[in-house]
């Protein structure tokens, strides 16, 4: 996890003044180069909702009609399960992204010319076809999570693994079991729960409380690298306070309560916005826990979870390979209202034939 801190100016030095985009593709140990093979379109996509990272892209007019066959072999390296690694940049290029082929297309129809389209995704796809049964025993939460994340390590489609930095992770009392669930679904299932960020970023797979560190990654001013943002506050499905219910190992029923969010920057949650929000309540039950203390810490999770849907936005800037997911942004050169410090939820790196342009989607507990 890249924990920089950049500045536009500075990169705009480093690029050439962001001048030349191009990608470089490792595609089952051969090379392919944009400035030497054509690949008009190719995205990368990360996000850090819990979802799977992948990356697309196409390549044309490498076949030869003469012979009935792609250049450079091309074919043969392009298979299922194939190492895929793309960086990309300017003159100088950074890794976006590590994972491996999911499906590909040899596209041929009577009006144009073959394309070869290829679907990318990163280490957390692998954990999707993993579905051998857990049992933890007495085994700590943190090295549950590592072992299962460390599958796609092993198996070549993932290079390093990050849990917990923050130590944030705390033990519950019921021992970890999965069953019926692949590894991808159970390791989703345990970030809602405690309040985690599962996520897959140039090989790392991370699971870690992102947002308790704030620091920001990069200022984008509106005219100057930044070409469009917009801001959407939204009360839907926001509540004042979430209680959870459980029961003790006598089966005694317990609770624990969050009525106050303990995420996000400054300016104000809803409930401080809507003051008659503060009374509204959601209640759950959990199996899970065993104590009030357990109860009121999945409480705090879910509470911040639903909070961080308060605040929505999106943007497009120049491309910038240094943004990824799972960092703080500051937007700027807008209204007061607007400018701030925004969660970076989803970064999608896009090259075309009209340049290479970066967009993100943004999200906050708190108004500012």
């Amino acid at each position: 996890m890249d924990w920089s801190t950049y500045d536009i100016t500075a990169l705009e030095t480093k690029y050439d003044r962001f001048l030349a985009p191009a990608v470089e593709i490792t595609l089952g140990g051969r090379t392919l180069d944009s400035t030497k093979i054509p690949i008009p379109q190719l995205e990368v996509e990360l996000s850090a909702d819990g979802s799977a990272g992948g990356c697309t892209f196409t390549v044309d007019g490498l076949f030869d009609y003469e012979n009935r066959k792609w250049n450079n072999d091309l074919a043969s390296s392009v298979k299922a399960g194939a190492k895929l690694e793309i960086s990309g940049g300017y003159v100088k290029k950074k890794p976006l992204f590590y994972g491996y082929v999911d499906d590909y297309t040899m596209e041929h129809i009577n009006a144009g010319a073959p394309r070869l389209i290829v679907n990318g995704i990163d280490g957390l796809g692998f954990l999707m076809s993993c579905y051998e049964p857990y049992y933890g025993g007495q085994k700590k939460c943190k090295e549950i999570i590592s072992e299962l994340l460390k599958k796609s390590v092993a198996a070549g489609f993932a290079t390093d693994v990050t849990v917990d930095t923050v130590g944030a992770l705390k033990d519950f009392e019921t021992p970890l079991v999965k069953e019926q669930v692949d590894d991808f679904k159970f390791l989703r299932i345990l970030a809602e729960r405690y309040g985690m960020v599962l996520m897959g970023v140039n090989g790392e797979l991370v699971f870690d409380a992102l947002w308790k560190d704030s620091a920001s990654l990069i200022k984008l001013t509106m005219g100057n690298g930044l070409l469009s943002f917009n801001k959407r506050v939204s009360l839907k499905k926001q509540v004042g306070k979430v209680t959870v219910w459980g029961r003790d190992v006598n089966q005694k029923f317990i609770s624990g309560t969050a009525d106050s969010v303990s995420i996000g920057g400054k300016g104000k949650s809803a409930a401080q916005l809507v003051s008659a929000l503060k009374d509204t309540e959601l209640r759950e039950y959990s199996e899970y826990a065993r104590t009030a203390e357990e109860c009121t810490q999945l409480a705090q999770a879910r509470l911040d979870s639903i909070a961080m849907e308060l605040v929505s936005g999106e943007g497009q800037c120049i491309g910038i390979p240094e943004l990824i997911p799972g960092r703080f942004i500051t937007i700027d050169g807008l209204e007061d209202e607007t400018e701030g410090v925004y969660f970076l939820n989803k970064v999608v790196h896009c090259f075309s034939a009209e340049g290479y342009y970066t967009s993100f989607e943004v999200k906050g507990a708190k108004t500012e």
